[in-house]
């Protein structure tokens, strides 16, 4: 996705509004400022024959977000920037790359999260931890992971598809809320992986299970 950077904008971490944080901000080192993400301020793309539920947002550069953001047609593609518009949702699915680098930057993200530094509405639902090579994750890896999970109240994680490298975006099967769970050797271009259907499944319906408590409460 490309934004032009008149319609981006970083967040103040003096501004007051920030000190609402989800975690006491005496547990919480803040990203510097200049790697906070930026601000997504036009409403997320209509994709589908709805308004998307949830936004995907790249942790970093080469996280998987636009893939997802495909796979998944009740969601968009928000970049690596805050969906900081009222008029789409604010709920927001944070992807990297299941290695130290990835990893480093979705704490930042989280972090920036729960000091308050991200715009008024979003909500983190998900971190979805995508595979950066085939094989067996590196042990300093996980042990990092493990960390990192803990910013996160659920985690996903979606495996290596060697078949990514041989098909455009608009080739991908895409999941809907209603689809049945795919066969484990479909092709990518007929259905989903299968751990892209569940984490899609598991995502939805805990963003279900949320709006019904909300109108129970209310």
């Amino acid at each position: 996705m490309t934004m032009s950077a008149n319609r981006l904008r970083a967040i103040d971490p003096t501004n007051e509004s920030a000190a609402r944080g989800r975690w006491d901000a005496n547990t919480i080192e803040v990203p510097s400022t200049e790697r906070l993400a930026l601000v997504r301020e036009l409403p997320l793309p209509i994709t589908g024959p709805h308004p998307p539920l949830f936004a995907v947002m790249g942790a970093h550069g080469g996280a998987g977000a636009s893939t997802l953001a495909r796979w998944w047609v009740h969601a968009a593609d928000t970049g690596m920037a805050w969906p900081g518009s009222t008029h789409t949702t604010q709920r927001v699915v944070l992807v990297a790359r299941d290695c130290i680098p990835g990893l480093t930057a979705a704490a930042d993200r989280l972090r920036e999260w729960h000091a308050g530094l991200t715009p008024d509405g979003v909500a983190i639902v998900a971190l979805v931890l995508i595979a950066a090579r085939p094989g067996r994750t590196p042990a300093p890896v996980r042990r990092f992971r493990r960390t990192v999970s803990e910013l996160a109240e659920t985690v996903w994680s979606i495996g290596w598809h060697e078949d990514l490298l041989v098909h455009e975006l608009g080739e991908l099967a895409r999941y809907t809320p209603s689809d049945p769970p795919p066969p484990r050797r479909a092709h990518l271009t007929h259905a989903v992986p299968v751990d892209v259907h569940r984490a899609g499944a598991a995502i939805t319906d805990r963003i279900a299970a949320t709006r019904n408590e909300k109108g129970t409460r209310s």
